[in-house]
């Protein structure tokens, strides 16, 4: 049988949409996916609290039972497989899609069985590169880390109802999680081939954004990264997030974390998105946590929105006001502190 067929097929019954199944069946399933017996371990290695790890443990997808959500959790596998250790190419690197709504149990947990199952191959590869265990533990709790924000955002166990960024990127050597930030190694492409290489910058949802845990963090990721990958010489750390909109210190104080992360970036020209709307759900996402709705962000789901904190006014007050907010991309500015 052929293997990408069956992947759009089974994507088909279980109700992804055409662009979904286009990405699950362009993506290399590699040998049969082996599913740890230690799974509960490597669960709590990964940082899974005690409650999603039971439903995980009870939503262990089976060849035979789950045969559509196998293939899968096969194909998500697959490109952990064929990309395991490798930089994102400058082609740029494309989330993992979120299941329908409808999907069951099994369905939601299939990219972190997914990821589970490369769990002791990453491990290798860290110890191969150097790479400490607080280093790699760090790392790896993106997976309790994501589950919690699933269940806090969607109220269901899981993962599936969530586009997945990180934890994919984690799971191949990718990225890395060093203080305060993570750090995702990128090729960087000037049209004729790898031209130098960049350490993409995130700021994951794990506290205040510290002006000394922030710098700490980008020194020791400098220092940590030209011993674990010498043959990717580092030319620049590159930021792209809602929080580089320059639009924040019309709201946000001159003297508050982030407007102070700010100004340690040079901001690239803005390059308009399709969907003029894809910062605003980016930040309801990213920076207030809360679940973005199918369809536009009318009044009436603005209303849903607290209005609690000096950014949660702000979202608000902006979308009234007509306009967008919008992800921008930086450059950090390279030996200057926090101002």
């Amino acid at each position: 049988m052929d293997v990408a067929v069956d992947v759009d097929g089974a994507a088909q019954r279980l109700g992804f949409g055409a662009a979904d199944r286009a990405w699950l069946r362009g993506l290399p399933v590699g040998e049969e996916v082996q599913l740890p017996d230690e799974a509960e371990s490597l669960m709590e290695y990964c940082g899974v609290a005690a409650a999603d790890r039971r439903e995980m443990l009870a939503a262990r997808p089976d060849p035979v039972r789950d045969p559509d959500w196998w293939a899968v959790m096969s194909a998500m596998a697959g490109q952990l497989d064929q990309e395991m250790g490798q930089p994102v190419p400058s082609t740029g690197f494309k989330a993992w899609p979120t299941v329908p709504a409808s999907a069951s149990p099994v369905g939601l947990f299939a990219a972190a069985w997914a990821l589970l199952a490369h769990l002791p191959r990453l491990l290798e590869l860290h110890a191969k590169r150097g790479v400490p265990e607080s280093v790699s533990i760090a790392t790896v709790s993106a997976l309790g880390g994501v589950m919690a924000t699933h269940r806090q955002i969607t109220g269901r166990a899981g993962v599936g109802l969530m586009y997945l960024w990180g934890p994919p990127l984690r799971f191949r050597g990718a990225d890395y999680e060093i203080g305060r930030h993570d750090f995702t190694r990128a090729q960087l492409g000037l049209g004729d081939g790898v031209s130098g290489h960049v350490l993409m910058m995130h700021i994951p949802p794990i506290g205040p954004l510290d002006a000394q845990a922030s710098e700490r963090s980008v020194a020791t990721a400098a220092e940590s990264f030209a011993r674990w990958y010498p043959e990717e010489p580092l030319t620049a750390f590159v930021c792209t997030s809602w929080l580089l909109d320059p639009q924040l210190a019309e709201y946000l104080r001159p003297d508050s974390n982030i407007i102070r992360f700010q100004r340690r970036f040079n901001l690239l020209p803005l390059v308009p998105p399709d969907d003029p709307a894809e910062g605003d759900r980016e930040l309801m996402r990213l920076g207030l946590h809360l679940p973005v709705p199918d369809g536009p962000l009318n009044d009436e789901a603005l209303a849903q929105v607290p209005q609690t904190t000096t950014l949660q006014r702000a979202y608000v007050t902006h979308l009234h006001s007509g306009r967008h907010w919008q992800n921008r991309t930086g450059i950090l500015r390279s030996g200057l502190p926090w101002t």
